[in-house]
């Protein structure tokens, strides 16, 4: 009898287990019930809270800084201000959920924003150090309308040498997106994702050089069964899932004084940088570009 009585017990132990299971997602796709699969993501958003301000305020004023500056800078729902999206600016508008990093690296740099005097002489500086041919240093340095070239402006720019100073792994930003609840990306819910996505997916270049690889068949259906909580896309290149919801940043640089901060990010399939001040205590956004594209 307590045999027994001992079983039933572990059963019924085992029936209200936390739904955060590999399991839990493919009975809600099994049922194409919506409702399981926001159980799912409320458990996920319950289980890794964000950093509170307690903690914060216990952290180095470097880290404190970072977190902060990712604050002001994640905006998935204004990504226009960044440079746009070739998806369109709207991509988040209907998710209930954002998958947020829960990695950064942060550096330091000598300086991030120069006067145009300064970016100037620090150009014209680099090509008569850098440029032999005499020629071609020539045309670099020819001005028009008394200004270096665009050409000139966009490819010899010197580089300021960064310093890692720390990664954050358990990276957990406070968001503040009108409503959306964050899902921080750690290795066990990638690890789980992944295997309920699994990885069926035409190749890139199917129908043409710059056609990304897509997924496909049951991989392309679990797909649109999560995008009714969050969004996601298949990797550019193919092998690969892209869970965190854009703009993702891969680095956050500051200069000595810590009075701006350089973010280097992604936007899906393209990346740029953008620039923040630190205005009393508070950061803001003063400029952004979008530089490369896969």
């Amino acid at each position: 009898m307590k045999a027994t009585l001992a079983i039933l017990l572990l059963l019924f132990a085992m029936c209200y287990q936390p739904q955060t299971t590999p399991r839990t997602l493919e009975d809600a796709y099994a049922a194409n019930s919506t409702k399981l699969l926001h159980q799912f993501y409320t458990d996920w958003n319950r289980e890794i809270k964000p950093a509170t301000d307690s903690e914060l305020n216990a952290m180095n004023d470097t880290l404190k800084q970072a977190y902060l500056a990712f604050t002001a800078f994640y905006k998935p729902l204004n990504i226009e201000k960044l440079g746009g999206s070739e998806w369109g600016n709207d991509i988040y508008k209907s998710v209930d959920f954002f998958v947020v990093q829960n990695y950064v690296k942060i550096y330091f740099t000598p300086k991030l924003v120069y006067s145009a005097q300064d970016s100037d002489d620090r150009m014209v500086n680099y090509i008569k150090t850098t440029v032999k041919d005499t020629a071609f240093r020539a045309r670099c340095l020819k001005r028009y309308n008394g200004k270096l070239s665009q050409m000139v402006r966009e490819n010899f720019w010197p580089d300021m040498k960064d310093t890692l100073a720390d990664s954050i792994i358990n990276f957990r930003p406070q968001i503040n997106c009108d409503g959306k609840l964050p899902l921080y990306l750690n290795s066990k819910y990638e690890d789980i994702l992944n295997r309920f996505l699994g990885d069926d997916h035409y190749q890139l270049g199917r129908s043409g050089m710059m056609t990304p690889a897509t997924s496909k068949g049951e991989s392309e259906r679990r797909k649109e069964f999560l995008e009714k909580g969050i969004k996601i896309f298949y990797g550019h290149w193919g092998g690969y899932w892209q869970f965190n919801s854009y703009p993702v940043a891969g680095r956050i640089t500051f200069d000595r004084q810590m009075r701006y901060a350089k973010v280097n990010f992604r936007m899906v399939y393209q990346g740029g940088e953008a620039i923040l001040e630190n205005d009393n205590g508070k950061w803001k956004l003063i400029s952004s570009r979008l530089t490369w594209i896969e």
